[in-house]
């Protein structure tokens, strides 16, 4: 594992760079490279966008083909036939 030996500032203030942990791990962070620019929508996540008011107030879980996922990704997905 390699140590980086920047401050965490510059890491959370950096759009194109994440922190999180890893079940792996436990206990250590991790520096992720976004794997896309901030403001783009990638093509296969176009059909997913929550437009304005779109399934406005459902909150939770559901679980979907064994996982969990946000209620409001399955009403998004439900209106746009995925």
């Amino acid at each position: 594992m390699v140590k980086a030996p920047l401050p965490i500032e510059a890491i959370m203030g950096d759009p194109g760079l994440s922190i999180s942990t890893s079940p792996f791990a436990p206990g250590k962070l991790i520096i992720k490279r976004a794997s896309f620019r901030a403001g783009q929508i990638p093509e296969h996540l176009r059909g997913y966008l929550i437009k304005s008011g779109e399934c406005i107030g459902i909150k939770g879980t559901v679980v979907y083909k064994g996982k969990p996922i946000p209620k409001v990704a399955a009403c998004v997905a439900a209106k746009h036939g995925r």
